[in-house]
Parts: structure tokens; C-alpha cells; sequence
């Protein structure tokens, strides 16, 4: 379901240019001695915007829907250099990232949805893998190993092109929320059907590359992110662009679209939030329920709300937190054709448990 040919995506770099997207990624991951941030974009902080952002004027609702604050309360903003890329910082209302942190973390890595452990075990299809990991009678690391879950369709690495007979139900209330975003930055008719939560431990990275593996390249990417705060990278459509640093935190929201649609990115670095052995607040579910009188209703489902169950005993957090990234792609619901979403990773995280590139 490719679009044609990758030689603009896979690209190499004439003689006497530069890749400015690897030596970017290279510095910031950079361990010894430690990246200069001075550079990085902090959206919660104007003084580092140095003329780079813009506010982003946004479709007004006066509803608050799947733990997000009013859409007349976002901040969002624009990217000068990088038309269509849009960032709204933390919309989410107290409690709600806790809801979505264990949809990611207990819910989505079950059966039958995809995930990088399935090329190396047989997983039991009654249980998640938070589940496997925590049960009293089989204590093993799992979660420690898993990298991505496919949600909606399953994207073949091996084949590097979706499969569209290898679809499983996208989750509603998930949809519903993108939707809901899609919506407030003029995309009324946006229907999702195809996204990855990618997840990072500490000392991991995505290396620079694009997403363009659908039929049509004309509605956006979203990108919500729990957990630790990361740098991400966002160029252009070649890796002699020198890309932007900014800093994702945990709420966080990234949209793609536009001629940012296409644009080399890159998360070359997960920060520590908080104290050594302390996982970030959106892990602490024992701490901070999510609030009941928060509304999750479902778009398709309007009258249906979609809260976790308070009297259900919550599993402690793991030990060593990473940050959860949804990305989910879709598609006008009149269209024949399926719009999807491709990611990948960097070696350095995949290699044992999964086979994705940097490209």
C-alpha cells in the first residue's frame, strides 16, 4: 500500500553535503561528554523560542472530552521553519494521563494486536504482557523487552508495507481522542485507522527517518506522549536540512502535517524525570486515579463512558519507566483507500526484539 518509490525517504547525501539529521541525532545522544541543550525549544518557556514558534490559532469547542481540558484553554504552536508541524503543550486535565498510561502499559499489548515480542515467543492470548510480567507465578521481563504494539494495521517490517488483511478493531476511545484533536486543528473528517505505541526505555532512541507508507499523505500524524520528558528532532524532506531540538514532556502532543507530514524526525535521547528510583506521575495510578468525573465518551459511542473500573486492584509501576508514545494516522471514513502510518526505530532499542531501521 506504498505510495511509490523511497528513494525521497531513503536518500543519500551527495558529496560536499551534509547529514545534518545523523550528526544532530549523534549529539544528542551523545553520552561522554554530555549534549549542549542550550538549543533546545522548551514550549513552556518563550525565551527559548528565538523566533522559531508561533501560536497556532485552534478550532474552538467548549466541550471537554476524553480527559482534555476545553480546547479554549490549549497552547498550541506552530513551526516556523516546518509548515504543518503543530505542538500543543499538556491539554490533559489531572488524573487523565494515568488512564491512558495504563491503556498503553496493560491494555494495548494483548492479543490480537502485534508486537515485536511476537517474532520471538508465543504470548498467551488471555493475558497481556503487563500481565505475564507481574503475575506471582511467572515473574519475567517482558515489559522491559517490548518495544511497539501495531494497533488497527499491522505494518510488515519485513515486507517494509502494510498488510491490509491484518487488521484488528482500532480502540474507540483512543480514536475518539484523536478525532477530538483533529478536529480542533481543522481536520473535521479525520478517522484513524492505524497507529504504534512505541515504547522507550531509558537509554533509548529513534534514529531519523520519515512516515510515508500510506495511499494518501494528506491527513496528519498525532503523536501523544506519557511518561519521561525526550528530545525530538524535527527536519525537513532531506537529511541536509539541519533538523530542530525541542523537548517532549509527558501530556505532550505533536501533529504532523502539511509539508511536516513527510520531514525527517528523530528521539535521540529519554531524560530522567524526577528522582533516581522515582517513575513519572503518569505511572503512579495508585497515587492518582483517574477522576470519574472526567468524560471519555466515545465519539462512535456517545452515550457510553469509558472509565476504568475503581474497585479493580492497580500493579505497581515498573521499576525502570520509559516514555509511551502513541502515533496514530487516519483517513477521510468515505475514502476507499486505507491512510496509514509507518515508524520505526533505531537499531540500538529493536535489535534483540525487533527488526525495525534506521533509515
Amino acid at each position: 500500500m506504498a505510495d511509490g518509490s523511497d528513494e525521497l525517504y531513503n536518500q543519500t547525501i551527495p558529496n560536499g553535503r551534509v547529514d545534518y539529521v545523523r550528526e544532530e541525532y549523534k549529539h544528542y545522544k551523545r553520552k561522554k561528554p554530555p549534549p549542549d541543550f542550550s538549543e533546545v525549544i522548551d514550549l513552556q518557556d518563550s525565551s527559548t523560542f528565538r523566533g522559531h514558534v508561533e501560536k497556532f490559532e485552534l478550532n474552538k469547542s467548549a466541550h471537554s472530552k476524553f480527559g482534555l481540558r476545553c480546547v479554549t484553554e490549549w497552547r498550541a504552536y506552530e513551526l516556523n521553519s516546518c509548515p504543518g508541524f503543530m505542538f500543543i503543550v499538556n491539554p490533559f486535565l489531572p488524573g487523565a494521563q494515568h488512564y491512558w498510561t495504563r491503556r498503553c502499559m496493560e491494555d494495548f499489548p494483548r492479543k490480537p494486536n502485534v508486537c515485536n515480542l511476537d517474532a520471538h515467543m508465543t504470548l498467551d492470548p488471555s493475558k497481556s504482557v503487563w500481565e505475564v510480567s507481574h503475575s506471582n507465578d511467572e515473574k519475567c521481563d517482558l515489559m522491559d523487552r517490548l518495544r511497539w504494539v501495531h494497533l488497527g494495521y499491522h505494518f510488515d517490517y519485513n515486507v517494509v508495507d502494510y498488510k491490509p488483511e491484518r487488521y484488528y478493531d482500532f480502540p474507540s476511545d483512543l480514536a475518539g481522542m484523536t478525532q477530538h484533536i483533529a478536529n480542533a486543528i481543522g481536520y473535521p473528517e479525520y478517522s484513524p485507522e492505524a497507529g504504534i505505541v512505541n515504547y522507550y526505555p531509558l537509554g533509548g532512541s529513534m534514529g531519523g527517518h520519515t512516515d510515508h507508507y500510506e495511499s494518501d499523505l494528506s491527513w496528519p500524524l498525532i503523536s501523544l506522549s506519557f511518561g519521561q520528558t525526550a528530545i525530538f528532532l524535527i527536519g525537513g524532506a532531506t537529511r541536509d536540512v539541519r533538523p530542530v531540538a525541542l523537548y517532549v514532556r509527558s501530556g505532550d502532543i505533536i501533529i504532523m502535517s502539511g509539508k511536516s507530514r513527510t520531514a525527517f524526525h528523530a528521539v535521540p535521547r529519554i531524560i530522567k524525570v524526577g528522582n533516581e528510583n522515582e517513575p513519572p506521575s503518569c505511572l503512579k495510578w495508585k497515587d492518582l486515579l483517574f477522576a470519574n468525573d472526567v468524560d471519555m465518551t466515545s465519539v462512535a459511542n456517545p452515550d457510553e463512558a469509558i472509565v476504568p473500573d475503581m474497585n479493580v486492584e492497580i500493579p505497581d509501576v515498573l521499576e525502570e519507566t520509559s516514555i509511551v508514545s502513541h502515533r496514530t494516522c487516519g483517513s477521510s471514513k468515505e475514502q476507499s483507500e486505507k491512510a496509514l502510518c509507518q515508524e520505526s526505530c533505531d537499531n540500538e532499542i529493536s535489535s534483540e526484539f525487533g527488526n525495525q531501521q534506521d533509515k
